[in-house]
């Protein structure tokens, strides 16, 4: 059995709008070996985009405490955990986030720029990455040169660049037609045998089917976690 990549331990997180309060995580158990590519799945409402707030160190629980490769995030001052994000974390999102007047290039070599010492190398992983996601010929394109699909392989470059131990991916294909997307996934299941961590948060049972394990959650909890046999075996 690999070692555990996220451990979450009683997660809970409470909003209060317009005078209702609504428990977004209501005690969330959760514990995810190396290696194993998750979807999460749940209509708007049931929590799945604000568990994968905490598992990035984007929000904070209310109580609970989220460990992410044996660090408690928890614990880590705003500078160490940008930090660890930085170095640990890769996020893939629904709208892309490229910065629109640079070339692809630019975009997946940022989150390099960002470490310190600099690596002298950026521009060459950068390229290198893009070549392992199709878009080798791409590089020097902007993102309005690009389809919807390509521009989120230029965002999972972005986020593979800096060799995460684990990708988050938050409704990566929903901005995309149906081909496009089974071409999305079909490379988030190659990453995901090639060994890296994925929990993928997804509305869409057809996509959650392309993950090894599918956690589904309703009203802030989880309501069903079974392993996809089928995907397994593939």
């Amino acid at each position: 059995m690999n070692p555990e990549m996220i451990t979450t331990s009683e997660l809970r997180k409470t909003y209060t709008l317009g005078g209702q309060t609504i428990h977004a995580l209501d005690g969330v158990s959760l514990s995810v070996p190396e290696g194993q590519f998750v979807a999460v799945i749940g209509a708007s409402g049931s929590g799945k985009s604000t568990l994968m707030n905490m598992l990035g160190g984007l929000d904070s629980p209310d109580s609970g405490s989220v460990e992410i490769n044996g660090q408690d995030i928890a614990r880590l001052g705003q500078r160490r955990l940008a930090r660890f994000r930085n170095e640990t974390l890769g996020f893939v999102f629904q709208s892309f986030q490229l910065m629109p007047r640079q070339t692809a290039l630019a975009n997946v070599a940022l989150p390099l720029s960002y470490r310190r010492p600099k690596p002298t190398d950026a521009r060459e992983k950068a390229a290198a990455v893009l070549g392992a996601v199709g878009l080798g010929d791409r590089i020097d394109n902007k993102p309005t040169q690009l389809s919807g699909g390509q521009q989120q392989r230029v965002a999972i470059a972005r986020a593979l660049v800096g060799d995460p131990k684990l990708l988050l991916a938050d409704e990566p294909t929903g901005a995309l037609d149906s081909q496009t997307s089974e071409d999305i996934m079909q490379l988030l299941v190659r990453l995901g045998r090639e060994g890296l961590t994925i929990v993928l948060i997804t509305h869409d049972l057809e996509v959650a089917e392309y993950a090894q394990r599918v956690i589904t959650m309703r009203d802030g909890r989880i309501i069903e976690d079974r392993m996809n046999n089928a995907r397994v075996a593939a």
